[in-house]
């Protein structure tokens, strides 16, 4: 599976280009940039949701996302700057993060596997066990 890093880079691909200036024009009116504190909280929230799932191992450093959880990313990402800068929130917006969170949660209890999250085992094979007995019962059993 391909593992990302998930960057301020997902702002751009989030909003348009009037919205990307409104965030950051709340981000430089602000003493301290929020941004990265969301980013490493969303980052650790899919991780998380990967982990519990139990199929994929980890990847990457605090900031890496499997690739194919992006697009969650960044829907959550997009409605979090939005309530976080006063900025409008559309419905379609607000159901598309909560859609996004319902995924992560199936994620997390296994409903919903990743794409690529094939463990694979070994083949077992049992039978009968072997018994040793006397030559007069014949011998193995």
């Amino acid at each position: 599976m391909h593992w990302v890093t998930l960057s301020e880079e997902i702002i751009t691909e989030a909003f348009h280009n009037e919205e990307a200036k409104d965030i950051q024009h709340g981000r430089d009116s602000e003493p301290t940039d929020p941004v990265p504190g969301i980013l490493a909280g969303l980052a650790a929230r899919i991780r998380a949701a990967v982990l519990a799932c139990g199929r994929v191992r980890l990847q990457g450093g605090e900031l890496s996302i499997p690739q194919a959880l992006r697009g969650e990313a960044t829907a959550i990402l997009r409605f979090k700057l939005l309530v976080r800068f006063a900025l409008n929130v559309s419905e379609d917006r607000r159901l598309e993060a909560q859609d996004a969170e319902k995924r992560l949660d199936a994620i997390a209890r296994g409903e919903l596997p990743l794409a690529e999250d094939v463990v694979h085992h070994l083949p077992t094979y049992k039978g009968r066990k072997q018994r040793w007995q006397s030559p007069r019962r014949g011998g193995v059993m």
